[in-house]
């Protein structure tokens, strides 16, 4: 978005030492965007406190001698409610020696003017993620700026007087309500509400601020320009007043709280410090290297021509559908290229769980030799699961025995090597942005971090009919040639098959078939109460209009209860292979590991990542299900609509936000905004978000796990701001999601990782399942995202399309 924008500051700024601004972060999930458009179109260094940092707030005046300027950041709330702005209040009653330019975002300008007189009033319709011209007069910081158009996320407005939200014109001078507050620009555009004030400063003090966003992707590059007029008055201001900014700022940055500063992107880019981790978890690395006999890593690898061959029929002749296993299965879709077999070996292959509810992580072979190390919080286990991968990297291991090594022997067309494979769920992600999950997950068996670190595996590139069996573990020659004749045999029979033997395979897939259908006649499903869902939704639309949220991903869960025969349940397997044919999609997994079933086709991408750092998120937010009365121009006329385009724009700029606070906002771009794609049962609207992680090594830059834990939970499922959205969701909500909402994929030893969001999905829990005797219970989750444009039946209809699109797999025929 900042194309080639160069900082701007006085005539002689390049002769001066770098500025420094003071960035109050109010909780919102688009402060690392507004960060990074500071430092890159001002070329200042920007420090970040937070609003509820008491130790800040007691010694703000001494802090504030350490900086330049302040800029205030948007945010949930109310600015008169003092836990929304906390130390932001105080910025107004500084006194004359203690004055330096402030400029407020949001939240920071409502607050600025309501400081000064002006009241707050609910707009009578929020704008959330709407874009708009701004009317201004070209005068102070809008000057020589013209065909602004920019991104709005607010529910209130402030009003300069009481009858100015229903003028018909706008007013560009003080009035006695607000003697110190001048109006420099108003949105003309909204019906509904009227004008609405969006830009002024104070006659006296060097305050300023907007309402509207000017580090969303969709506000125009005059929001720069923007930023930058303000910049050089705040310097003109500076220099006027003669203002000393402390050179020794280390008296100043001690006063705040080391959890929330930032210092530059990027400084922390250059100087990682990563996490301390319990003393006792690091030995989870050494017990996965003990567990295959050896201390060095090699990749044993061979690649075989298997003319297009899947990984269903690939995993059936390996036995795997029977044993526990992971499959994340492209199904061949147009966005999927590669699938891949996690194979889990039976007492050898390391499992690992985390469960955020006691903070345990768990590690073993087996139960018999299980460990438990107890953890101050979840921060401790991605240091934990980095030391695996690095100790078994192949390439760091050859650099280290051979500097000189070229490595040409690897397969480097192979996305994943050999790792962590399993998922990641809601809860722990509700728990790295510090929010307390709903009670009730105290009773879920289920854990929220469940991966096996998986040697053994099969890699199906469905672009070049190539297949690649690797292996980590030592002197696993045999395994591999075992797998590579069954390839062999395997590719001939698909070519040169006669029928008897088609018919053989077809016969026991059509008694797997027949059995489940006569289970799943006989089944119960539990849907969520179509007003009990619509009363939640307006709740959600609530807190919208209070200005807690700009956007709720509102979700639910259907149970589908199945009878056991002779205590067994379902074939998982047969469930998964029907669900791939009912609804294909390029994200599709089964996971069969000792305490949970996942049974999955998701349309979503959340995060990949490369070898050589390229990172990309794919959100989807907007859909349509396809009718024979639903053409794709029809669905294009809806999801282009207002409602459709804030959805997804508001998701866009919060991963932008994620993604910009570890690989700074200069790395990330959006090629592709709001298209519509076209599923098997839904067009969907979709978004990328890339960014490229700096080129260091990985013990001192950030890597592609830190990008995946900083975007924890899915934007998509939350909405923004992520931290008070998910507080407000786990009310209305009342249940854990578990899983579902969760991501899933791979961590690669060589560096790379891909991970799909949880949607889409059906889950068994294995100890409820192995408790009851009579039935067997799967869940399903599905919601969507409220905004203020909303209807109530609107989305209950779009929870229940995407329902719908998993419960086909427990439908009989």
């Amino acid at each position: 978005m900042l194309g080639g924008a160069k900082p701007l500051g006085t005539a002689n700024s390049a002769a001066k030492e770098r500025r420094h601004i003071l960035y109050v972060d109010a909780y919102d999930s688009f402060s690392n965007s507004i960060v990074g458009l500071l430092e890159q179109s001002l070329g200042v260094s920007v420090t970040t406190v937070r609003i509820d940092d008491n130790t800040a707030s007691e010694n703000l005046t001494t802090i504030l001698k350490a900086f330049d300027a302040v800029v205030v950041g948007p945010g949930p709330g109310h600015p008169a409610n003092p836990i929304d702005v906390g130390l932001i209040n105080q910025l107004w009653n500084l006194k004359s020696e203690d004055l330096l330019p402030v400029f407020g975002i949001c939240l920071g300008f409502q607050s600025l003017c309501l400081a000064h007189g002006a009241s707050i009033q609910r707009l009578r319709q929020a704008r959330h993620g709407i874009v708009s011209n701004i009317f201004h007069n070209r005068t102070d910081i809008f000057r020589n700026i013209a065909n602004l158009r920019a991104t709005q996320y607010h529910s209130l407005h402030a009003v300069l007087e009481d009858h100015s939200s229903d003028s018909a014109q706008p007013q560009w001078q003080t009035n006695s309500q607000c003697p110190y507050i001048q109006p420099l620009a108003w949105d003309m555009e909204d019906k509904t509400n009227g004008i609405i004030l969006m830009a002024a400063r104070h006659t006296e003090k060097p305050f300023s601020g907007v309402q509207f966003h000017p580090e969303s992707i969709c506000t125009s590059k005059e929001g720069i320009e923007l930023l930058r007029r303000w910049w050089i008055q705040a310097e003109e201001w500076l220099a006027s007043r003669s203002r000393v900014v402390a050179h020794d700022r280390t008296t100043a940055l001690k006063f705040i709280s080391r959890a929330a500063i930032t210092v530059t992107v990027r400084d922390r880019i250059k100087h990682k410090v990563r996490d301390q981790h319990n003393s006792a978890a690091p030995s989870l690395a050494k017990a996965i290297q003990l567990s295959t006999g050896s201390q060095n890593t090699n990749l044993q690898w061979a690649c075989h021509s298997t003319n297009h061959l899947g990984p269903i029929a690939l995993a059936e002749s390996l036995g795997l559908d029977r044993d526990e296993v992971i499959l994340l299965d492209s199904q061949n879709h147009s966005m999927g290229r590669f699938s891949m077999l996690g194979v889990v070996v039976p007492g050898e292959t390391m499992k690992i769980t985390y469960r955020s509810w006691d903070r345990t992580l768990r590690y073993g072979t087996g139960s018999e030799n299980e460990q438990a190390v107890q953890l101050r919080s979840i921060d401790q286990t991605w240091p934990i699961f980095q030391e695996a991968l690095d100790l078994h990297d192949p390439n760091k291991q050859r650099q280290q025995r051979d500097s000189d090594s070229k490595n040409e022997d690897f397969p480097y067309d192979s996305p994943f090597w050999g790792g962590l494979m399993g998922y990641i769920s809601y809860e722990a992600g509700l728990e790295t942005i510090g929010v307390e999950p709903h009670e009730s997950v105290a009773n879920s068996s289920i854990p929220d971090i469940n991966f096996a670190f998986i040697h053994r595996s099969v890699v199906v590139d469905h672009a070049t009919g190539k297949t690649y069996v690797q292996s980590l573990l030592p002197n696993d020659s045999s395994w591999i040639a075992q797998v590579g004749q069954m390839l062999g045999s395997l590719t001939q029979q698909r070519e040169f098959a006669s029928e008897p033997r088609a018919a053989r395979g077809n016969i026991r897939e059509l008694r797997q078939g027949l059995e489940m259908e006569k289970r799943l006649s006989l089944s119960q499903i539990r849907t969520p109460q179509e007003q009990h869902y619509r009363n939640k939704v307006l709740r959600c639309q609530d807190s919208l209009a209070a200005g807690d949220s700009y956007e709720l991903c509102l979700t639910d869960e259907t149970l589908i209860e199945v009878p056991k025969i002779d205590g067994k349940g379902l074939n998982a397997w047969a469930l998964y292979k029907k669900l791939r044919r009912k609804n294909p999609a390029p994200y599709g997994a089964y996971l069969q590991l000792s305490n949970a079933t996942v049974v999955g086709t998701s349309p979503e991408r959340f995060l990949k990542w490369d070898r050589e750092g390229n990172c990309q998120f794919r959100p989807i937010k907007g859909t349509v299900k396809k009718s024979p009365t639903m053409t794709r121009e029809a669905a294009h006329e809806i999801l282009n609509s207002s409602k459709e385009q804030a959805e997804n724009l508001m998701i866009v700029d919060l991963i932008r936000h994620d993604l910009s606070g570890v690989i700074g906002a200069e790395r990330c771009s959006v090629p592709k905004l709001m298209t519509v794609e076209e599923y098997e049962h839904v067009y969907q609207l979709v978004s990328v978000i890339e960014g490229q992680l700096p080129k260091s090594d990985r013990d001192e830059g950030p890597t592609g796990l830190d990008v995946l834990k900083a975007s924890l939970p899915p934007g998509s499922m939350t909405g923004a701001p992520k931290k008070r959205s998910c507080e407000i969701l786990r009310d209305i909500e009342q249940r854990p999601r578990g899983i579902y909402s969760g991501v899933l994929g791979y961590l690669d030893v060589g560096g790379a990782g891909d991970f799909s969001v949880v949607i889409r999905t059906a889950l068994r829990d294995a100890r409820e399942f192995a408790s009851r005797e009579s039935t067997e219970t799967w869940r399903i989750g599905a919601g969507g995202a409220v905004t203020i444009q909303s209807t109530d039946e609107g989305e209950f209809l779009e929870m229940e399309t995407k329902v719908m699109t998993a419960l086909t797999a427990f439908q009989s025929k």
